[in-house]
């Protein structure tokens, strides 16, 4: 069951680089972020195991691309689920560097032994 996009409240914060996403005012995911250089990379999602596969993660993801997209700042990517959903979502290709280099997202033994 995937929740509403208004049950998932997702809030940046600079200081730590996360964005955090909030369901009924728990953190129940995070999606990290680096500028080296004044790129942006965003580097790692986490989702409690409990809360999974239910849209938070693809909530961090777009909101972190709005938030790119108002800044217009280009990002990278070496968090794999936040790769995916940016390839899987094509209109927000003026926020991504399409680059290969932008793309160095790793896959961990699972994604690779299911054949993602």
């Amino acid at each position: 069951m995937e929740p509403s996009p208004a049950a998932v409240e997702v809030r940046k914060d600079e200081t730590t680089r996360l964005h955090e996403a909030l369901t009924d005012g728990r953190a129940d995911g995070t999606l990290a972020y680096e500028t080296p250089g004044g790129r942006v990379t965003r580097t790692h999602s986490y989702v409690d195991p409990d809360q999974r596969h239910r849209g938070i993660a693809s909530a961090l993801a777009r909101h972190a691309l709005e938030d790119l997209s108002r800044s217009r700042t280009k990002v990278g990517f070496s968090c794999g689920f936040a790769a995916d959903y940016a390839r899987a979502h094509p209109g927000w290709n003026d926020t991504v560097d399409t680059s290969r280099s932008a793309f160095t997202a790793t896959r961990t033994a699972r994604d690779a032994n299911s054949g993602r």
